[in-house]
């Protein structure tokens, strides 16, 4: 069996991921691929940063459809971008390892590459600290934002892959930031990677 190539990271909102993923790629040897694939998007529909912020997380099921239809004048704009993203993570992980963080790209690289999907969660209390010390969202505002952000991220996932956004079924590996920390949860999915045959 191929060696696990690409790390996909899923994340409760303020639960770290983000962060975890850049440890991970720091450990491999490796690039983390996060907003940049936004961007990368972006620029391929044509579209500006603003646009893509907008429709990126809104709710459409393309994966009726095969990857290659993209360009078809029939497809909304949140269509347009999420089969950009698809296109750019399936070319970049074709040609190398690295971490990816968001995007559905557990489900995108299903039977392509060998991953190692994880999910990251965080209880409730240590995602509202990070949410106010890190993302500088209000205390008064902290919980709606948490529970807004996650249901979008759910929504998204959920459309996209036919699977249970968060659920241990869904992924590989669930960890808890919370109670392990960055470096640890950074340094249990970088020995499973180096672990691996």
């Amino acid at each position: 069996m191929a060696k696990i190539k690409v790390v996909t990271i899923g994340r409760r909102f303020c639960a770290g991921g983000s962060d975890i993923g850049k440890l991970v790629a720091e450990k491999l040897g490796v690039k983390c691929y996060d907003r940049e694939l936004v961007e990368q998007a972006a620029e391929k529909v044509g579209v500006s940063m603003t646009e893509v912020a907008k429709y990126e997380e809104s709710m459409m099921n393309w994966l009726k459809t095969p990857i290659n239809f993209f360009g078809q004048s029939e497809l909304t704009l949140a269509e347009k971008i999420f089969a950009a993203e698809a296109e750019i993570i399936l070319d970049i992980c074709s040609k190398e390892s690295c971490v990816i963080v968001g995007r559905c790209a557990d489900y995108i690289l299903k039977n392509k590459v060998k991953t190692l999907s994880v999910f990251i969660t965080a209880p409730l209390t240590k995602r509202v600290q990070n949410a106010t010390e890190n993302h500088g969202i209000e205390y008064e505002d902290v919980e709606d934002k948490l529970k807004k952000y996650d249901t979008k991220r759910a929504k998204f996932y959920s459309a996209n892959t036919n699977k249970v956004w968060g659920s241990i079924d869904s992924y590989d590996m669930c960890l808890d930031s919370g109670k392990l920390g960055y470096k640890t949860c950074a340094d249990i999915i970088a020995k499973t990677v180096e672990m691996s045959e």
